[in-house]
């Protein structure tokens, strides 16, 4: 059955207007067979583009100069740091090999609201740092030791080197002017050796290729990694020969790792299917023109699209007999993570959805009509985010299958953080 030949149900109880309502945004967010490829077309396309120059394609692909194949029979004990939307992860990971065994003692930090913002990124780096000293001091660590650390970062970073690299972006509610430019590893080398901490940054990575990296440690066949919460982004294995702006600095024999930071996917040449809600909430965001398939597909983005479309709604007297809240009139009030339990929601009245929309959003009072309109929305926002995400994640499939990239079996895996 083709995507727009799926069974689509209206709200039972609803009004003639209702009904309507819901098939025009059906019609909207619905994406055909035909669409979905042209999807994957162009965005082979901008792969293609991107490991030529920087200037060719929406997407950074940024090659990691990480080279080579976990096999599970590495040993080590090692230190890493993530920096994740508002979290802190420090970690202690001791790898013990044996087709993939370890263990992991990790501790969370969280970023305060103050060091969000500002004029000075090295207040934020002296407080990563700050953390990292705490966690040292929670676990064993040898005395005359160094530890060799790897640090993931959940912002874009133009890597010249395993260890060397200048941020792009930052985003995910992290502003600071004067950190995009900075060379990451060298400002925490000097951040670090103030605290006298006994660690060495060896390797940069974002959190796409440590998915991939962490998984291939345990199933070593594994050449794809996908991370899909606050952000999204993919990782995968391209033959080096193919990555023409690398020039010498790999061997044209190795399979390197592409960072294709793919949230900017569509931003410049509006390949996607975007909908005057998309549009309004990319002009309303912090980056406009900027990450646009991010914000179809992830994070924050696919509630805030939600209450837009419910605002919409309401304001043509459809939705909560024409009544809202000042809660659900707020940005970002709306949730994703409502948006997994109206979808889910299978009891006869609709409950779990009127506990979100009556005791979480304060709306006064919701007829079932109501209920389901606000389900079948979720339904469509969400069920358009996956599509797009799988026409995107089918082109680097075929990339790899292309491109010859081995395999030890006769399967690849594709994984999700």
């Amino acid at each position: 059955m083709q995507p727009h030949e799926q069974p689509h149900e209206q709200p039972h109880d609803g009004s003639p207007a209702q009904r309507a309502a819901i098939e025009e945004l059906r019609l909207l967010f619905d994406l055909d067979s035909q669409c979905l490829v042209n999807i994957t077309k162009q965005f082979n396309k901008e792969l293609e583009a991107g490991l030529t120059d920087d200037r060719s394609s929406e997407l950074n692909m940024i090659p990691t100069y990480v080279t080579g194949y976990p096999t599970g029979n590495e040993k080590g004990t090692y230190f890493a740091l993530e920096i994740a939307g508002m979290d802190i992860y420090a970690c202690q990971v001791k790898l013990k090999g044996d087709n993939g065994k370890l263990a992991i003692n990790q501790y969370q930090y969280k970023i305060p609201q103050d060091l969000t913002s500002g004029d000075d990124f090295t207040v934020l780096i002296d407080y990563v740092v700050e953390c990292f000293s705490d966690f040292l001091a929670r676990v064993n660590t040898q005395d005359l030791f160094v530890y060799p650390t790897a640090v993931s970062f959940g912002f874009a970073i133009k890597q010249t080197g395993l260890n060397r690299g200048r941020i792009l972006s930052l985003g995910h509610g992290i502003s600071y002017p004067n950190g995009v430019g900075v060379d990451i590893v060298q400002l925490m080398h000097e951040r670090v050796a103030l605290k006298g901490l006994p660690i060495r940054i060896v390797a940069i990575a974002n959190d796409a290729v440590c998915t991939l990296l962490a998984h291939a440690y345990q199933h070593p066949t594994t050449r794809i990694g996908v991370v899909h919460g606050l952000g999204t982004n993919c990782a995968y294995y391209e033959c080096a020969s193919n990555v023409i702006k690398l020039k010498d600095q790999v061997s044209k024999d190795r399979d390197v790792i592409i960072n294709t930071e793919w949230g900017n996917f569509g931003s410049i040449r509006r390949n996607l299917p975007c909908t005057w809600f998309d549009r309004k909430l990319d002009r309303e965001s912090m980056n406009p023109q900027f990450h646009v398939f991010e914000k179809m597909t992830a994070g924050i983005f696919l509630g805030e699209l939600v209450r837009s479309i419910l605002i919409h709604l309401v304001d043509r007297d459809l939705l909560f007999g024409g009544e809202c809240s000042d809660t659900l009139n707020s940005y970002h009030s709306f949730d994703t993570s409502y948006m997994y339990v109206c979808e889910g929601d299978d009891s006869a009245n609709l409950e779990d959805t009127r506990i979100v929309l009556e005791d979480m959003l304060d709306i006064s009072k919701t007829t079932l009509a109501d209920r389901q309109m606000v389900k079948r929305v979720c339904e469509l926002v969400g069920t358009r985010a996956a599509m797009l995400v799988g026409a995107s994640l089918v082109a680097v499939v075929q990339r790899i299958v292309d491109g010859e990239i081995p395999t030890n079996e006769a399967e690849s895996y594709a994984i999700c953080k």
